[in-house]
């Protein structure tokens, strides 16, 4: 029923739960697990006079890619071992964007996510990545809690 299954990763107790849920189905099921992690870009960068801004956004956006491969890397450590046809992707942009996007170009059949757990409120104010997924992926999406 799922031959193709995405896990984004964001490093969380909650998203290693959700691909442990995603491993478990694709065994039962033989589907291949697409992992991913994405990377949020920074807003763009306005040179100003002082060379130790420019500093501090690169020394930024190099620690946001490290974080991001280790990520990848304690995935590949983690999950590597299960017998399973497994790929890893690391990704750059709005993650909730590049998810659904990600989704339906690699045509996914199904999303499995973790959920963050923001309040009701605070989740309607500011929307979280799993609600925004939920909203606008092409396929459907299974939030492990």
């Amino acid at each position: 029923m799922y031959e193709k299954i995405l896990v984004p990763l964001d490093g969380s107790v909650q998203s290693q739960r959700s691909a442990e849920y995603a491993i478990e189905l694709a065994k039962s099921m033989n589907s291949q697990v697409v992992f991913i992690h994405v990377i949020p870009v920074l807003p763009p960068y306005e040179r100003h006079q002082s060379g130790s801004s420019e500093s501090a956004y690169q020394h930024l956006h190099d620690d946001l890619r490290q974080s991001g491969e280790g990520i990848i890397e304690n995935a590949k450590a983690l999950f590597g071992k299960e017998d399973i046809n497994a790929s890893y992707r690391l990704l750059w942009g709005n993650p909730a964007m590049e998810i659904c996007h990600f989704a339906k170009e690699e045509d996914i059949s199904l999303i499995v996510m973790g959920n963050r757990g923001l309040g009701e409120i605070k989740g309607y104010l500011i929307g979280s990545i799993s609600n925004r997924v939920v909203r606008h992926a092409s396929c459907p999406v299974m939030i492990v809690r």
